[in-house]
């Protein structure tokens, strides 16, 4: 997957300061696409909804969208009447100035919750971010609709479908409150496919799953929004079901690289962790086993202090509903074996201790009760994930 961004054809972007955040940093992205694109979008499952998921829940049901514009340092969250005025009157900035219909614009937000940003600034901004669209302007994009990222999110591959070669590309922000149902984050997929409606909702489905398999802290957003868009450009011939299979898996591997950033930029990290749960009688029980073990913060205060605390792990895994028996269980730290039988092994501890000072490394729980399998990706909690989010709106 190649983490550079390229030009995906019948879109362009940017990304332009205009004000919204105290940092003066980049703040307001835009993906124009040339002519309607077809498009569907999954969202936070949240009861405390933005009131840009809400409006652009309600416009992608018609599966089209002209552009989509995102904005950084206010999630335009828990703001009521007045914050879906606001998203309202932004989307109608954006299409004026491309000569469109405001049912074609998707907003997104994220920031903090509970402010609304100045629509006067943003008004601004759109114009200035219309000047600057350009076809290789994702990574501008990418840069502003950061938080508390450090780095920008983004991958794309090629291949060929439909008699022609066509292009995924995507970028991605979030690095605190991620937990499913979705991760915390804005992420956007784009291709020049063309592609019928019945298939974009498919493959948004699918790479959502993707997004659902990563945690940090635990906690879910109200902005959490992913979108995918086709513009059709590539002119490709309808793809066979050999060809979709294999765009698929593109989208998917690609939702899996945005995903993987993600955890490796979360707050405050230092370390990525594969969770791998084995050997369970069903695939859900196998992704409650996952999931606590991910975001136990013994477990993560743990991988931060490179402890192959075996007490913890287990712990964790007894203490989801799951029924299993733990002397049968397995665990190792990176193919590094320390406990089976229901007892430590306590002369492996030192190797799996030397393991977990690597930036990345793995944990395998077999539960020897069946076949079925999840892997979820998390990330230590360190001291400075502390410092970032006590103090966060202040």
């Amino acid at each position: 997957m190649e983490p550079r961004a390229e030009v995906v054809a019948g879109f362009r972007m940017a990304g332009v300061q205009a004000g919204l955040k105290v940092s003066l940093r980049p703040d307001l992205g835009l993906i124009v696409a040339d002519r309607p694109a077809v498009a569907a979008g999954i969202f936070t499952t949240n009861r405390v909804k933005a009131a840009p998921v809400s409006l652009a829940q309600a416009r992608l049901r018609a599966g089209s969208l002209r552009a989509i514009a995102a904005n950084s340092g206010s999630a335009n969250c828990f703001t009521g009447a007045p914050g879906m005025k606001l998203a309202q009157a932004s989307c109608a900035a954006l299409a004026r100035a491309l000569h469109c219909s405001p049912a074609l614009i998707i907003p997104c937000s994220t920031g903090v919750i509970g402010h609304l940003y100045d629509l006067a600034r943003y008004r601004e901004g759109i114009q200035a971010a219309v000047a600057a669209l350009a076809p290789d302007g994702l990574e501008a994009f990418a840069q502003a609709i950061m938080t508390t990222d450090t780095k920008p999110k983004l991958a794309t591959t090629t291949l060929r479908a439909g008699g022609t070669t066509v292009t995924v590309a995507g970028v991605a922000k979030g690095a605190g409150m991620i937990a499913p149902n979705m991760a915390t984050m804005l992420a956007f997929i784009l291709t020049d496919a063309a592609l019928p409606l019945a298939v974009v909702r498919q493959l948004v489905r699918q790479a959502g799953a993707s997004f659902n398999a990563i945690t940090v802290d635990g906690d879910m957003s109200t902005n959490d929004s992913l979108i995918l868009a086709a513009s059709g450009a590539a002119a490709n011939e309808p793809l066979r079901a050999r060809e979709l299979k294999a765009f698929a898996d593109a989208v998917g591997a690609l939702a899996r690289e945005l995903a993987r950033q993600m955890v490796f930029d979360g707050e405050g990290a230092t370390k990525l962790v594969t969770i791998e749960v084995r050997g369970a009688r069903r695939s859900e029980e196998a992704q409650r086993v996952a999931r606590q073990i991910a975001n136990s913060l013994l477990v993560k205060t743990a991988f931060f202090g490179c402890d192959p605390n075996v007490g913890r792990i287990a712990a964790a895994a007894g203490a989801c509903g799951v029924a299993f028996d733990p002397q049968q269980m397995e665990l190792s730290i990176d193919q590094v074996p320390i406990a089976a039988r229901g007892r430590i092994l306590v002369a492996a501890l030192p190797a799996a201790a030397r393991r977990m000072k690597q930036r990345q490394f793995a944990v395998t729980l077999d539960l020897k009760q069946g076949r079925a399998t999840a892997t979820v990706l998390t990330s230590d909690l360190s001291y400075d994930y502390v410092k970032i989010n006590a103090e966060y709106t202040t």
